[in-house]
């Protein structure tokens, strides 16, 4: 369920289309994401200080998505239709 959550939360975030809706969806997102955390005994400081070391690399990943990932959102999301 947890996991379906973040995908679908995920997903009304990419489409929002206003400032209010967008808050509202990252709102939902955040929540979910931090109850998968918590699960895990993944602290907001863990993500943070990730971030931190993501800011320092010299070189960055493309920014290329990972179509397994999106195939899979669509199973779940196509679920629930």
């Amino acid at each position: 369920l947890l996991r379906d959550k973040l995908v679908e939360e995920a997903q009304e975030l990419s489409e929002a289309d206003t400032k209010e809706h967008i808050a509202e969806e990252l709102a939902d997102v955040l929540y979910f994401a931090m109850v998968r955390a918590a699960k895990a005994g993944v602290s907001i400081d863990d993500a943070v200080s990730e971030l931190d070391k993501r800011a320092r690399k010299v070189t960055r990943r493309k920014g290329d998505s990972k179509a397994f990932r999106i195939l899979a959102g669509d199973e779940i999301l196509g679920s629930k239709k």
